[in-house]
């Protein structure tokens, strides 16, 4: 009775969030998905690209092969096991730089072959809240704000 008393509070608590703490809860996840992403990258010795919609994100090899990594799409997340594809909460949408943000072999952000000039911005947003997760020229360092 306790169980069941508790997971309904749970999701009462839940469900009255405001948008601002749930975009900044997904800024995070963003965040820390990136840098994820990152020693991926590194560690594969491959490049990955971060696939952004307006509801969701993953991630892809940017060049496919039938070998792991790079033969799934998104690629397999190798700490969990399953695709890495992340759905926004509810009610919230994603913006992206403009472009497919790559990270090469050593992590550093590339909009296609080029290395990024300036920041990447992502944009978070859900009714009048919004955060944003920037992506740093040549050393990829990752920031939510």
């Amino acid at each position: 009775m306790l169980v069941v008393l508790a997971i309904i509070i749970y999701f009462v608590v839940r469900s009255f969030q405001p948008k601002e703490a749930l975009a900044l809860q997904q800024a995070e996840r963003l965040r820390n998905d990136l840098r994820h992403m990152q020693m991926l990258a590194i560690t594969w010795g491959q490049a990955l690209r971060l696939n952004t919609a307006p509801t969701n994100y993953s991630v892809s090899c940017v060049t496919a092969s039938a070998t792991p990594p790079c033969n799934a799409d998104p690629v397999i997340d190798p700490a969990n096991g399953r695709p890495f594809l992340v759905a926004l909460e509810s009610g919230l949408d994603l913006a992206g730089p403009g472009f497919a943000l790559d990270l090469d072999a050593l992590g550093r952000p590339k909009n296609g072959a080029a290395f990024i000039a300036a920041n990447a911005t992502f944009t978070i947003s859900g009714a009048s809240a919004a955060r944003s997760v920037v992506v740093t020229p040549l050393t990829g360092f990752v920031t939510a704000q």
